[in-house]
């Protein structure tokens, strides 16, 4: 009589497996959780260590402009751009959602809706003091992007993607500016707005934390002259730089200063006298004390190769060269859309694609900061494996909040890492 498995003892080997993969599973979980945390407080170390460089060579923490409004309940657009009519408020419905079925996995369609639509307001509020800095592509950038761009209109095209791609608020792209920032279209584009001081009006230039952290010069001045010259968001932000050879003022500063960054970045450069000039300018020069502590960690819109002061912050993993053709480029591209001239991102008359660089956590997430006048504090901090966070300038006993919207912000900020901020 030949002997094998009884059916009991297939069903305990099965569940053993189960349990067994279970296992495996949670344990990969919590290692990829743990190095994206070392991740994340490394990042943030380093991030401090440039503040108090910074704080020891100027006497104060970087001094963001506010890029918005620090409201928590003005409303946005699907990208988070708010709107600065004070009609536009909304403190009724944000906090209308269970965070207890979030946390246990178990929210409906509304709730998880609903909990969207309140992180896109809270989220714009904390980024009001942005970290990234963004400004106008170079033609190289827009290639890739053009490329990106043919790719999108094949699948709007398509009914399979369509609805996919409208949910992510991808599916305008295709009509945006995918092509040099000197083209005359793209100028025009933005010509209507070029004197709007409203950050939410016209969002061209960003300066944020890394615009301090970085010499700007060196990063930021691509694209066409006539964003140097005739727009307030740099005008205002920005003076004609002096020769630190002689002291004088620079008379034709923006071609001259924009034709030396090219050689900056050419490899090949026939004049290195050049590029030590415009590196010596005393507000880019300071920035090269704390430069090293910002090695290969600098997510660069571009995808390009980020070399300062023979330091390369540029870190591939999250470039977009890396993704380009994965759904994850989708997303970094997502981040580059700017809509000047109102916060609706419904119409795509005016959608643009800018350059950017930001410092992102473990999670893909771009890093907060906060510093209020007069500079002399700040707070730095990520918002963890939940992507969730709240503005630390509201306090969290604050009469304005319920008891429910303490529960949801509980739920939002329980993972947080604030790093040694001061």
């Amino acid at each position: 009589m030949k002997k094998g498995f009884t059916l009991i003892e297939m069903l305990i080997v099965v569940a053993v497996l189960v349990t067994l993969m279970t296992m495996v599973f949670r344990l990969s979980s919590v290692g990829s959780t743990s190095a994206a945390k070392n991740t994340t407080i490394a990042r943030l170390q380093r991030l401090e260590n440039c503040l108090s460089g910074y704080y020891a060579a100027f006497g104060s923490y970087p001094p963001v402009k506010l890029h918005g409004t620090r409201n928590i309940y003005a409303k946005t657009s699907t990208h988070g751009i708010q709107s600065m009519n004070e009609g536009d408020q909304d403190n009724s419905s944000i906090w209308g959602w269970d965070p207890d079925k979030m946390r246990a996995g178990t929210a409906s369609a509304s709730d998880q809706t609903a909990e969207a639509a309140a992180w896109r307001q809270v989220n714009a509020a904390c980024r009001s003091q942005p970290v990234d800095m963004a400004f106008p592509c170079t033609s190289q950038m827009a290639e890739i992007f053009e490329a990106l761009s043919d790719g999108l209109k094949e699948l709007a095209n398509s009914d399979e993607y369509r609805e996919t791609l409208e949910r992510q608020g991808l599916y305008e792209m295709f009509n945006a500016g995918f092509t040099d920032s000197g083209n005359s279209d793209i100028i025009g584009r933005f010509n209507p707005y070029r004197d709007e001081a409203e950050w939410s009006d016209v969002q061209i230039f960003k300066f944020g934390l890394m615009s301090y952290l970085l010499p700007r010069y060196l990063v930021m001045v691509n694209g066409h002259d006539s964003f140097y010259r005739s727009y307030a968001q740099w005008t205002e932000n920005n003076s004609a730089p002096r020769s630190p050879m002689d002291g004088r003022t620079r008379l034709d500063w923006v071609s001259d200063v924009k034709n030396q960054v090219e050689k900056y970045n050419r490899s090949d450069n026939p004049n290195p006298s050049d590029i030590i000039e415009v590196a010596n300018l005393p507000s880019q020069a300071v920035c090269a004390r704390w430069i090293p502590n910002l090695e290969s960690m600098c997510a660069v819109g571009s995808g390009m190769e980020l070399k300062l002061f023979g330091i390369n912050v540029t870190d591939y993993s999250q470039s977009v060269l890396a993704y380009v053709g994965q759904g994850e480029c989708l997303w970094m591209m997502k981040d580059l859309i700017f809509s000047p001239g109102s916060y609706d991102d419904d119409s795509t008359s005016y959608q643009y694609v800018l350059d950017n660089v930001t410092v992102k956590d473990g999670w893909w997430n771009t890093v907060y900061y906060y510093s209020p006048p007069p500079y002399q504090s700040y707070v730095l901090w990520s918002a963890g494996p939940n992507g969730r966070t709240f503005p630390p300038w509201v306090p969290l006993d604050s009469s304005d909040l319920s008891s429910s919207a303490r529960k949801c912000i509980g739920y939002w900020i329980e993972d947080d890492i604030v790093n040694l901020s001061n």
